[in-house]
């Protein structure tokens, strides 16, 4: 696969994505997307106060499942010939990033007072910068015997993207209210999102600085990790999914 590479400090570390995973990065981000605009749904009360319970379940699925399981599937499926894990805390502190991030973009965006689009537009600013700030954390957990060399113009573009993706994804929350449209917004988000990941991603070139890495004890790591969170996520985008089905019924009988 990697023949002819040599661990040597300088070498430019090649890759490849595994495309099987890169598609269910794409599937968990969409139906990431679709649990969130469901949930996003009445996130604010008739008299502007905000439902915690939307909120957090809405921050939990378009935060958790549609960015931040995208972002890592999306990592595992990038292989190379070196070794790498990711160090626990950093990977468990850029989900809380993301997720308190699209928490106070949704609060933003879904505001009764003020100009609707200006109230979108500050949320989803507010939720583009937790995107990137979890992307670039989660690149920064990663343990290897290389470092990422940036290309600035590309990272500029990546937060780019994932402001304006973020806001377009405010918008279809708050204004996309059948479920045909929200699974076409979806799919769109997916896109947006996953466009935004590939897009960090190519922003950074990986030079090996070692033959080997010393491996540290609380660290993900294993070729397998990938399926893993997947299930991990789709877990719980179906219980609050399911939840929302069920709440959502009850409102309708009474």
């Amino acid at each position: 696969m990697f023949e002819g590479f040599q661990a040597v400090p300088g070498a430019v570390v090649p890759y490849l994505y595994n495309w099987p995973m890169v598609g269910l990065s794409f599937l968990i981000s969409v139906c990431g997307a679709y649990v969130a605009l469901r949930w996003s749904r009445g996130i604010r009360r008739a008299d502007g106060s905000l439902d915690g319970d939307r909120l957090l379940c809405a921050s939990v699925a378009l935060g958790g499942g549609a960015v931040w399981a995208m972002h890592f599937i999306g990592m595992v499926a990038y292989r190379t010939p070196t070794g790498r894990e990711f160090g626990l805390f950093t990977t468990l502190g850029s989900l809380l990033v993301v997720m308190a991030f699209v928490a106070a973009g949704l609060a933003r965006a879904s505001r009764h007072t003020g100009s609707v689009a200006g109230n979108v537009v500050a949320g989803g600013v507010l939720t583009g910068l937790g995107v990137t700030t979890m992307h670039y954390t989660g690149m920064a957990a990663i343990h290897t015997n290389s470092r990422f060399e940036w290309d600035w113009q590309i990272v500029a573009l990546s937060a780019g993207i994932a402001v304006v993706v973020s806001i377009v994804g405010l918008w279809l929350a708050t204004t996309v209210k059948t479920r045909g449209w929200q699974v076409v917004a979806a799919f769109v988000m997916g896109v947006a999102v996953c466009g935004m990941h590939y897009t960090g991603m190519a922003a950074g070139t990986m030079i090996c600085t070692g033959r080997t890495y010393s491996p540290t004890l609380l660290a993900l790591e294993g070729t397998n990790m990938g399926y893993a969170i997947f299930a991990l996520a789709a877990v719980v985008l179906t219980f609050i999914f399911v939840i929302e089905v069920s709440r959502s019924a009850a409102q309708a009988r009474q």
